[in-house]
């Protein structure tokens, strides 16, 4: 499947940037919707996903597959992304198959060739009454401690954002997966993330993952 968004022009950045390496390459779905809740990217992940074209997803409504959807609460919700750079939350939408699906996702503003965007990333999905599609990571809370990643760090995170589990990252970085899962849970409490995918939210968007 060719990527559903070839890399635009990205004046800050080298022709490959690390941040449009992993968006693509990732197997978690990833989408950036601009200040009208627009989507103008996603990988290819989103596609496999939510199997809805790329032609009808892009510059389409952030939301619009929202089942019941009460707009004062989307509204709210959009306007703490606007306000705080950062949205968690849940929500049943109607599959590219007409089922029902239920999704959390977190969301984090970003800066990408000057350009406000606002990242989405899924960070679990199962149709109503079947088994997970993507499974739920461990939750951790966040320990306040802002310090930035190590170097890792980062590179742990640079591969959870491509999809792999504790194992093959062990197996990549010749590290136990005791080792591995630390690393993932010093960088989460750095970050304040929620779970595995909202790191790479965060940490994508804050421009820490690099090549």
């Amino acid at each position: 499947m060719p990527h559903a968004n070839p890399e635009p022009a990205h004046p800050n950045g080298p022709p490959r940037s690390a941040f449009w390496t992993v968006f693509a390459e990732s197997r978690i779905p990833m989408a950036l919707v601009d200040r009208d809740r627009r989507y103008v990217h996603v990988n290819d992940a989103v596609l496999r996903l939510y199997q809805y074209p790329l032609e009808e997803v892009l510059g389409s409504r952030a939301g619009r597959t929202v089942v019941d959807e009460d707009h004062s609460v989307s509204d709210a919700d959009w306007n703490q992304l606007l306000r705080t750079s950062e949205l968690y939350g849940e929500r049943v939408i109607t599959h590219g198959n007409g089922s029902r699906m239920h999704v959390s996702y977190a969301a984090h503003a970003t800066t990408v060739g000057g350009t406000w965007l606002a990242l989405f990333v899924t960070l679990s999905a199962r149709f109503l009454g079947g088994s997970e599609l993507i499974g739920r990571p461990e939750m951790r809370l966040a320990d306040g401690d802002v310090s930035r990643l190590t170097v890792r760090e980062r590179e742990v995170v640079r591969l959870v954002a491509l999809g792999n589990n504790t194992r093959r990252i062990a197996a990549e970085l010749s590290l136990s997966q005791a080792t591995v899962r630390s690393h993932v849970g010093n960088a989460m409490g750095k970050t304040g993330a929620r779970t595995r995918a909202h790191l790479v939210a965060l940490v994508l968007a804050d421009g820490l993952v690099q090549d």
